[in-house]
């Protein structure tokens, strides 16, 4: 007669098989530190009891942490976003142990993976519907219990908040699709348009299943995967899309094939007759299909260059398409919104186009190449319903110029650059090999695509012309948090929670005139109804920092740009494991930073008591040896060069 028993004592996990004849190889030790996040173990011991077998003889929780960098991928859109403590309860690290019939098996890993790998969801997406009047889904699904886990009630979304119960048959192994069929496992799920428009809680909703296990719901992604596609990034076009009312809505998909819901409120241009024709699904499609027949029979190769939404000619782009326009073996245009100002500053360059004019839409189709300090859906909009114009981003090559140095956010998991993302990097420009080095362990490309050349913004700079004479100016920038996009009470949110409270602070040492609240543009609109109103930066950011002699931020590379130029820098980052958890660990070490860093409001008061004494603020605290030598080490060039530097490079290249 065997027992299986097993134990966590002091970090070490033991399973030992008692019976009336032990072995040594009955008892096994496992160091829990020592075990590899999500990977299966093998146990050499094996159940001999029918009763024992296919079931899990024991799951228990850690004190440790699990980083989530290491989780599945697919929960990228479910979970980084949530605030809610059932998500952190899915995500508490386990071990669990487990019998496939007779073996042993060991994982180690987060709440959520344990569950998925042991009650398992099988589906398969047949169609995906979607009108003015409802969205309509159907499935084939059943549910896979071969370990015999009690659950309950399972829950279907079409976004955070909206879903519809369901009750799937549950089977103890994988059936054939032809007996899914059979057993008839087809369920379509309906849901109508005026209760969708209810839930404005959030732009991005991951379709999904849900199992409720002992009160927590657990997540299981729908996906609908391509392998016709060449490349994932075209998942993020839209499947199925409409308007209705205020809203554009669409479906698309992740970088792995999941089904996300998308709701926003219209751009303004998207109500306007000449948007609706020259978007129409039938003029994209000729534009499209025109545009790929002229680019297989063209010499000439077509260079399109814009900036931040299409509404900048300040960050070097401008300079370096003037570099490209005097050649003749290439055609180069600069794309602009004609309601900018900069717009009347280049208007009158032959080749500068107006954004959403006909020619707009004809050199987009046409173009070979983008060039830019933006992703290619900024010369339209984020999240446009035009499957085709996407399509179309998708098919040429990009080079990102950068608008701000890769040393500070990660740019991994979430990041839209990584390869086989939306907006993967063809070639990209780095200020240095540890920029460079960044850059290729992030974004998974290959070092032969980043050129080390300086970003063209520091060709727009002065080097170190703010001095300990310069205007007493302190500005406030810290980042917009993309899990605070949909909050209705804006002065509920972090962004504004922090600003206001370093805000008041600093009044207590410099006059308020002297304080500058520079807003991400997401957020400006919103800081215009608070009482930082009257503190609030209208005009370009390249204005603030040309004459801001200390920058606070959190997570902005605009530190990099502020220090370029001569300031201090002071890094406010309260919210570090929050920001973290959703964006993935800091880039650099803790001795490579080039400020001090505060991780409260008394400690950002006391190292602004250390630096502005009686209204005027000391360089020579804020410039330290140590931090100028780190900043030369992430962004080596000062010459102003950095865009004939480009441009030698692209030459070489033979992008002209």
């Amino acid at each position: 007669m065997s027992n299986i028993e097993i134990k966590v004592e002091n970090n070490i996990l033991t399973i030992h098989k008692k019976s009336t004849r032990e072995r040594k190889e009955d008892t096994e030790s496992y160091k829990i530190d020592m075990l590899e996040i999500g990977k299966e173990y093998k146990s050499n011991i094996r159940v001999t009891k029918k009763k024992d077998k296919n079931r899990i003889l024991f799951m228990q929780e850690l004190n440790t942490v699990i980083d989530d960098e290491e989780q599945d991928e697919e929960l990228e859109d479910e979970i980084k976003d949530e605030e809610l403590a059932n998500e952190k309860q899915k995500l508490k690290p386990v071990i669990a142990v487990y019998s496939q019939e007779e073996k042993i098996r060991i994982l180690y890993c987060t709440k959520q993976e344990a569950y998925k790998k042991l009650l398992k969801i099988k589906y398969k997406v047949i169609t995906i519907g979607l009108n003015k009047f409802r969205a309509k889904i159907r499935i084939l699904a059943y549910i896979v219990n071969t370990y015999k886990i009690n659950y309950g009630e399972q829950r279907f979304y079409i976004d955070k908040e909206l879903y519809k119960t369901c009750n799937l048959k549950q089977y103890p192994r994988i059936i054939s699709k032809l007996k899914m069929i059979l057993d008839n496992n087809i369920y379509t799920f309906k849901f109508k348009m005026k209760d969708i428009l209810k839930d404005t809680s959030r732009i991005n909703g991951p379709i999904r299943f849900s199992i409720n296990i002992d009160g927590v719901e657990y997540d299981y992604a729908v996906a609908k995967r391509d392998k016709k596609l060449k490349s994932t990034k075209y998942y993020y076009n839209p499947m199925k899309s409409t308007y209705i009312k205020d809203y554009a809505i669409h479906i698309r998909r992740s970088a792995t094939g999941c089904l996300v819901f998308v709701k926003r409120l219209k751009e303004p241009i998207e109500r306007t007759f000449k948007f609706k024709i020259l978007e129409s699904k039938f003029v994209s499609s000729i534009m499209y299909h025109l545009g790929r027949f002229c680019g297989k029979h063209r010499k000439k190769k077509i260079n399109v260059f814009y900036e931040k939404f299409s509404s900048k000619a300040e960050e070097g782009t401008y300079d370096l398409f003037l570099l490209f326009q005097k050649h003749n073996d290439t055609k180069n245009y600069f794309v602009i919104d004609k309601n900018v100002p900069d717009y009347q500053k280049i208007k009158d360059n032959k080749d500068v186009v107006k954004k959403y004019s006909l020619k707009y839409y004809w050199i987009i189709y046409n173009a070979t190449n983008w060039i830019s300090t933006e992703c290619p859906p900024h010369l339209n909009f984020l999240r446009s319903n035009n499957k085709t114009l996407r399509r179309a981003f998708n098919d040429k090559k990009f080079i990102f110029l950068q608008h701000g140095v890769t040393y500070l956010k990660a740019q991994g998991r979430n990041s839209a650059f990584r390869k086989g993302r939306e907006e993967e990097v063809d070639l990209i420009v780095a200020g240095s090999e540890k920029e460079k080095d960044a850059i290729v362990e992030a974004l998974y490309i290959n070092e032969e695509q980043v050129l080390i050349t300086g970003l063209p913004i520091f060709s727009k700079i002065k080097y170190e012309h703010i001095n300990q004479d310069s205007e007493d100016i302190v500005a406030v920038m810290l980042t917009w948090k993309p899990y605070e996009e949909q909050l209705y009470n804006f002065e509920e949110s972090l962004t504004y929670k922090n600003t206001i409270e370093v805000y008041n602070m600093l009044t207590k040492y410099i006059d308020k005139s002297k304080i500058i609240i520079a807003a991400h543009p997401k957020a400006y609109e919103l800081m215009k109804n608070t009482d930082l109103k009257d503190s609030l930066w209208n005009r370009p950011y390249s204005e603030m920092l040309e004459k801001a002699k200390l920058v606070i931020t959190d997570y902005s590379s605009i530190c990099y740009n502020s220090f370029y130029q001569g300031a201090g820098v002071i890094f406010f980052q309260p919210d570090l494991e929050k920001f973290e958890t959703d964006n993935g660990k800091l880039i650099p070490n803790d001795d490579e930073y080039i400020g001090q860093r505060a991780f409260n409001i008394k400690e950002l008061e006391e190292d602004i008591r250390n630096c502005i004494k009686n209204g005027k603020i000391d360089l020579d605290v804020l410039r330290t040896e140590k931090f100028k030598q780190n900043y030369k080490t992430i962004n080596e060039f000062s010459d102003g060069k950095n865009i004939e530097r480009i441009y030698e490079k692209l030459k070489e290249l033979k992008f002209i």
